[in-house]
């Protein structure tokens, strides 16, 4: 018997059918084909792998041979956190020699950016694409092909994983040296450049954080310069995107510290107001009740003024109606003046006329005595319409244009009476 009576019983997972872990790649799945590679995800003891090998039409070929070990041999120099890590290179079936890496549950950069983030998290990302390609580069590498579909985001933490080393190189490997990459995140000289430059992914970066929308103008435009004038390395490129970030602590932590001093000023005015308050309640009670006094007189002055302003835009509107009609009678009255000119036929005896000889005198007398007449007529007509200031004004401006024709056809008639007159004296000299 157990003296301690202690549970021997061994710990374990309560299972009815235990799955084997298979030493060999199962339930392989097609993820992506391209024109050379390609990528299929597969488990292997109990977890997914990812593989990377090449198509039938081009796996004999020795440069894509070179290409896929080229590639695994750069891999084999990384160990990072934002990179994803290898395997090494197995022959799979129906797949041939593959690269084994690990598989990243997860989604592209381009994908996450699609969705709702933060500028905290875009930030927190971009520092570490920022760190993951420095330290490449600190390894003689260069990617050469930075863009958002090559940078996963893990489901799990949110984590960068560097991944597609295809076209990377270095300086100790000789073979596939030649321009390549995606022509919108590659710089103008690493479409003709054989040799790479830690320079070209400073190009690539600057695309990126351009489209991650951090508000990083400045720095993504430095990034797009020339080649010998962009960042050197990402170190410069971390230290001015850390030196933008302090700027922005220190003004928000300025602007912060204001808002304190501020407040705290005002809950001090406060606190001394209330102890005031606190001494002089009778004298708070009365200074109330004068002001609801005062606020009452206010209010009875603003409806005063509301309802004086009221009858001054009424009286302007009167106002305005009188001085239209006003406005119509003396365009009324011009009308029936022109009327009356019209029926005499002046105007167009003066301007056909073509002897002085035959000028008609009595037509302008009877012009005359029409736009008398006129004038005369309708004042009286509208007499009772209107007050006498209004009556005065339009019989004013319709003496004026009664006038002003009088005077026009005056010029002209006494004009041609006086060349009649001249002809008819040379007419009687003559004779």
């Amino acid at each position: 018997m157990n003296k301690h009576n202690y549970d021997s019983s061994a710990s374990g997972y309560v299972t009815e059918v235990f799955e084997g872990v298979s030493q060999t790649f199962t339930d392989i799945e097609m993820l992506h084909t391209s024109e050379v590679n390609v990528v299929a995800k597969a488990k292997r003891y109990g977890r997914w792998w990812l593989l990377k090998g090449l198509r039938r039409e081009v796996a004999s070929e020795a440069a894509y041979q070179q290409r896929l070990r080229k590639e695994l041999e750069i891999m084999m120099m990384l160990q990072h956190t934002g990179i994803v890590s290898v395997a090494g290179m197995e022959l799979v079936d129906g797949f041939g020699e593959c690269i084994v890496m690990e598989y990243v549950d997860g989604q592209t950069l381009k994908q996450w950016l699609q969705g709702t983030t933060t500028r905290r998290q875009r930030r927190n990302t971009a520092h570490e694409l920022a760190e993951a390609v420095g330290y490449i580069h600190s390894k003689g590498i260069v990617h050469r092909d930075l863009k958002p579909e090559n940078i996963m985001i893990t489901g799990n933490g949110g984590n960068v994983k560097l991944v597609d080393f295809g076209l990377a190189d270095t300086d100790s490997h000789t073979v596939l040296k030649q321009p390549a990459g995606t022509p919108r995140y590659m710089s103008p000289e690493q479409m003709q450049a054989n040799v790479a430059d830690v320079r070209n992914d400073i190009y690539s970066l600057g695309v990126i954080l351009d489209e991650m929308n951090l508000g990083y103008g400045h720095i993504v435009r430095k990034c797009l310069l020339p080649l010998d004038k962009r960042y050197k390395n990402v170190t410069e490129l971390l230290n001015a995107i850390q030196a933008r970030e302090k700027r922005r602590t220190v003004l928000m932590a300025a602007g912060i510290a204001f808002c304190v001093v501020i407040l705290a000023g005002l809950v001090g005015m406060q606190t001394l107001r209330l102890r005031h308050f606190a001494s002089q309640t009778a004298e708070i009670h009365n200074e109330q009740a004068k002001l609801e006094s005062t606020i009452a007189l206010l209010n009875d002055s603003i409806n005063q003024m509301s309802a004086t302003n009221r009858q001054l835009t009424d009286e302007q509107e009167r106002q305005n109606m009188k001085r239209q009609r006003v406005e119509m009678a003396i365009k009324e009255g011009k009308a029936r003046i022109d009327k009356a000119v019209r029926a005499t036929g002046l105007k167009q005896h003066l301007d056909t006329l073509s002897n002085p000889v035959y000028l008609n005198t009595e037509l302008y007398w009877e012009t005359f005595n029409n736009l008398e007449s006129a004038y005369k007529a309708y004042t009286r007509w509208i007499a009772a319409e209107y007050t006498e200031s209004e009556l005065s004004e339009i019989t004013y401006r319709l003496m004026e244009y009664h006038s002003k024709l009088g005077n026009m056809f005056g010029s002209r008639y006494d004009k041609i009476k006086k060349i009649r007159d001249e002809h008819e004296r040379k007419t009687m000299q003559g004779n």
